[in-house]
């Protein structure tokens, strides 16, 4: 582990770790119960206990000021063209905006509350903004609140969300309602949204045991997810407010996590609104205006 600065806050058996220099990502979120941990998020690998594979999956980290990926860096917005930089791994997209890769300010901090900031001038994006994120943990629950406003002199488009790494453990259930899925055409992005089919219907009062092989948006969603792994007697419980009305799931294949996203917002939606497409969630936020969103971790533990 290096040197940079960690924030702890806790409330009773709750606990979490923030890593303001290091995109303002959330590092750990557990229960510690009777000397024993349980993990709600993937935790931060120790100095010297990574094989380098999946080095970036572990914690939450924010979505800001757009979710997911943009096609091949380029945009069209208000009829004028904008080029951004690349920052997908082996793809020619822009993927997951700033938030994740910048120093994040640390405006307060007392046990169970922390605020941070950052101030983007433009560098990389052609919209000046300035993100905020609230991190309050009190009775039994993580809640996140996120900000995004517009600085500058013109309309940009904006996103937010979150991006957490959950345990696979044996196989999480979901139980959640979605009005869309937005199916990959192309790669992993998509084209618009259809019905979604009956083997990914999570609304039933069992849900569904989580396939492998996602990386998948959803839309029209009801603002409530549950997760449940049956054979360990823990559930989390992921709320959020009304502007994050898309997920992203991803289940990739033999891995020991999975990400259900929380997000304003389909994937490459500033292009696929140009092109007509409705309800793709991106939001035009106008000079001197903010766009907010918050969301809510309850873990829970079956006979406690």
């Amino acid at each position: 582990m290096s040197s940079e600065s960690v924030i702890r806050l806790s409330d009773g058996p709750l606990n979490i770790e923030i890593l303001p220099e290091s995109g303002g990502r959330i590092s750990a979120f557990w229960s510690e119960v009777d000397e024993e941990r349980t993990d709600w998020f993937v935790p931060r690998p120790k100095s010297g206990g990574s094989d380098g594979r999946d080095a970036t999956a572990w914690g939450s980290f924010p979505l800001v000021p757009f979710s997911n990926r943009i096609r091949d860096g380029r945009f069209i917005w208000d009829g004028a063209e904008h080029r951004i930089a690349v920052t997908e791994k082996n793809a020619p997209h822009a993927i997951h905006g700033h938030g994740r890769s910048v120093s994040w300010d640390v405006d307060t901090v007392s046990d169970t509350y922390a605020a941070l900031s950052y101030v983007y001038s433009g560098e990389n994006w052609p919209f000046p903004y300035q993100a905020r994120q609230v991190f309050d943990l009190t009775g039994g629950t993580l809640r996140i609140s996120m900000e995004l406003d517009n600085i500058g002199p013109m309309a940009m488009p904006g996103g937010l969300g979150h991006h957490p790494y959950l345990p696979w453990r044996a196989g999480p259930v979901l139980t959640t309602s979605f009005a869309s899925i937005w199916p990959a055409v192309d790669g992993v992005l998509p084209a618009g949204p259809k019905s979604v089919p009956g083997d990914l219907g999570f609304s039933g009062t069992e849900g569904r045991p989580l396939p492998r092989g996602l990386d998948t948006g959803f839309g029209g969603w009801g603002g409530r997810a549950l997760l449940h792994w049956p054979g360990d007697g823990l559930s989390l419980e992921i709320d959020g407010s009304k502007g994050l009305s898309h997920v992203i799931l991803f289940t990739p294949d033999g891995k020991p996590f999975f990400c259900v996203e929380p997000v304003t917002h389909c994937i490459d939606a500033i292009n696929l609104s140009a092109a007509g497409v409705t309800g793709t969630g991106i939001q035009a936020v106008p000079p001197g205006e903010r766009l907010v969103a918050s969301m809510r971790f309850k873990p829970g533990f079956a006979g406690r």
